[in-house]
C-alpha cells in the first residue's frame, strides 16, 4: 500500500492525481472525508467493488454512496424530481447522505437486490478536487467493517482489511461522526439515522 499526505483543505495537485490513477486503474483508495475516512473506488470497476465488499464483510444487503461535486450529474444516477433537488440544495454540501431511486448508470453490483444509492457532496476540498479531476462521482463507503475494524487515525490504526488498500491518503486524525441519511420517496422523506448533520433544517 502507497501512503501519500495531504492539506485536505488546500489539496496539492499531485496528491489529486496520484488517487485519480489509482481509481482509474481500478485501485481502492482510502480518504479523508468530512466526516470520516472512505473507502473509494471507481464507478464501474466490478474487481475494485468485489474487493470493496470483501473488506465490507456485510452480511446485510451492501450499501453504498456516490459522491458528487455539485448538483448538476446526480439526476444521471439517481431519480430526482424538483421536490428533492430544492430539498439536496439546500442542505448540500454538508453531513448528509440522501437516499434515492437508482437510475440505470449504476452498475448492478452496487444495488444487488436494492435499486436504490446514496448521494454525498461533502463539504471536502480535497473530495471536490477529486471529484472533480475524476469528471464522475466516486462510490465511498465508511472505513469500517462489521466486525467493527474502523479507521480513523494513520499513524495508529491497522486494521485486517487494510491489505486490499493500495492508496492512503493521509489527512491526519478523523474521528468517525456518521453522516445523517434522509431516505426520499414521493413526497415523503425519513431520516433513517441521525448522525453530524442537523435535522432541524427539514
Amino acid at each position: 500500500m502507497e501512503r501519500i499526505k495531504v492539506h485536505t483543505e488546500n489539496p496539492e495537485k499531485r496528491v489529486i492525481d496520484k488517487a485519480v490513477s489509482v481509481l482509474e486503474s481500478g485501485g481502492i483508495a482510502l480518504l479523508p472525508g468530512d466526516t470520516s475516512y472512505l473507502l473509494a473506488v471507481k464507478i464501474g470497476k466490478k474487481n475494485a467493488l468485489e474487493k470493496l465488499n470483501r473488506i465490507k464483510q456485510t452480511k446485510k444487503r451492501k450499501f453504498y454512496s456516490l459522491v458528487f461535486k455539485d448538483l448538476s450529474d446526480i439526476s444521471r444516477y439517481a431519480d430526482i424530481d424538483n421536490r428533492h433537488f430544492n430539498l439536496l440544495k439546500r442542505c448540500l454540501p454538508g453531513a448528509y447522505t440522501f437516499i434515492l431511486s437508482a437510475s440505470r448508470e449504476i452498475p448492478k453490483i452496487m444495488l444487488e437486490n436494492r435499486k436504490e444509492i446514496g448521494i454525498r457532496i461533502p463539504e471536502s476540498s480535497f473530495l471536490n478536487d477529486l471529484v472533480e479531476a475524476m469528471g464522475e462521482p466516486i462510490v465511498v463507503s465508511t472505513a469500517s467493517n462489521e466486525d467493527g475494524e474502523e479507521f480513523c487515525d494513520p499513524e495508529e490504526d491497522s486494521p485486517d482489511w487494510l491489505g486490499f488498500v493500495d492508496l492512503l491518503v493521509d489527512g491526519g486524525y478523523i474521528a468517525m461522526d456518521l453522516t445523517t441519511i434522509v431516505q426520499l420517496s414521493g413526497d415523503e422523506y425519513e431520516i433513517v439515522r441521525e448522525g453530524k448533520g442537523n435535522v432541524d433544517i427539514f
